[in-house]
C-alpha cells in the first residue's frame, strides 16, 4: 500500500513540475497574444481585398472602353435606307420633320444616330426636300452636293445627270471641281460636261410635276425619256442603241397606260413600240 502511495504521488509531483515548466517559459500574457492575432487577422483581409479588387477595376474599366468603343462605332455606322420602288411614289420624314417626297427608282440613306448633330444624307433619284430650319442640311450625290439651313427644293440626280431647282429658301449646289453657285427662288441649275449652267426664270412647276404625276421634257434625250417611263409604270423598254441621243420635248400624265404613253412618244418621233412580253417593250425606227 504504501508503494503503491509511493508511485502515485511521485507521478503528481512530475506532471505538476511537466505542467509547471509549461507555463514558466510562456514571453506574452494571454492578453497580448490574442491582441496580437487580432491583429494579423485583421491585416489580411484587407490584404486580399486590394490585390482582388485590383484586377476587377481593370476588367471593369476595359469593359467599358469597349462599350464606349462600340457605342461610338454604332453612332457612326447605323445607317438607315429608304428606297421608293419603279411604280411607286413616296413621302419619307427625316428625324428632324424635314420631309422628302420620292419619285420612282429613288433612293436616300442617312444616319440617324447623329442626325442632331449632323444633317447629312446621301441620294440617288430624283425628290423634292422640304427642310426645317436648323443646322447645315447636306444632300450628296455621286455628281454634286446641296446644302441649305432651311428651305425647299428639287433634286435630280440619275447616271451622270445632276439638276437642282430652288424652290424657296436659298441653296447652295456644288459640283466635283470645287465649283459651286447660290440658287435663289425660280432658279435652276443643272451640270453640263463637268459645269454648272443657270436657268434664271425657271417654270419650278416642270421641276415638280411629277409629284402630280405630270412628266415634263424639254429637249431631253430620249433615253432619258424612256428610262423615265419604265420607272413610273415598272416595266422594260429596250430602245436601239442609235436613238438613245435623239432629243425629246413633250409631256404625259400617268393617267394613261404605259401604251398610250409610247404611243405619245413614239408617233412623233416616227418610232415604233412592240410589245414582247408581260411589260415588256422593245421601241425601233419605224424604217
Amino acid at each position: 500500500m504504501n508503494d503503491k502511495n509511493l508511485h502515485i504521488s511521485d507521478i503528481e509531483e512530475r506532471d505538476d513540475s511537466f505542467f509547471s515548466k509549461g507555463t514558466i517559459h510562456w514571453e506574452k500574457s494571454e492578453n497580448e497574444v490574442w491582441a496580437e492575432l487580432e491583429k494579423e487577422i485583421s491585416k489580411k483581409p484587407a490584404g486580399k481585398l486590394i490585390w482582388l479588387l485590383h484586377p476587377i477595376i481593370q476588367w471593369s474599366a476595359a469593359a467599358v472602353f469597349i462599350l464606349l468603343l462600340g457605342g461610338l462605332g454604332l453612332v457612326t455606322s447605323y445607317t438607315k435606307t429608304l428606297e421608293c420602288l419603279p411604280g411607286e411614289h413616296i413621302l419619307a420624314e427625316l428625324p428632324d420633320g424635314s420631309k422628302v417626297d420620292l419619285n420612282a427608282g429613288s433612293t436616300l440613306q442617312y444616319y440617324p444616330l447623329k442626325w442632331r448633330f449632323e444633317r447629312k444624307l446621301k441620294f440617288t433619284g430624283e425628290a423634292y426636300f422640304n427642310v426645317q430650319k436648323g443646322t447645315k442640311f447636306t444632300v450628296q450625290s455621286e455628281w454634286g452636293s446641296t446644302q441649305v439651313l432651311g428651305t425647299s427644293f428639287t433634286i435630280y440626280s440619275r447616271d451622270e445627270q445632276y439638276r437642282v431647282t430652288c424652290i424657296t429658301g436659298k441653296v447652295q449646289v456644288n459640283a466635283p471641281g470645287n465649283e459651286s453657285v447660290v440658287l435663289l427662288p425660280n432658279v435652276h441649275v443643272e451640270l453640263e460636261e463637268g459645269k454648272l449652267v443657270l436657268s434664271k426664270m425657271f417654270k419650278t412647276e416642270n421641276a415638280l410635276g411629277w409629284k402630280n404625276n405630270q412628266f415634263f421634257f424639254a429637249n431631253r434625250p430620249l433615253k432619258e425619256v424612256i428610262d423615265e417611263i419604265e420607272r413610273q409604270y415598272a416595266v422594260t423598254i429596250r430602245l436601239q442603241p442609235e436613238l438613245n441621243n435623239r432629243n425629246f420635248g413633250s409631256n404625259f400624265s400617268k393617267k394613261h397606260n404605259v401604251e398610250e404613253v409610247l404611243d405619245f412618244v413614239c408617233k412623233p418621233m416616227k418610232l415604233k413600240f412592240v410589245k414582247q412580253a408581260e411589260n415588256v417593250y422593245l421601241v425601233t425606227d419605224e424604217s
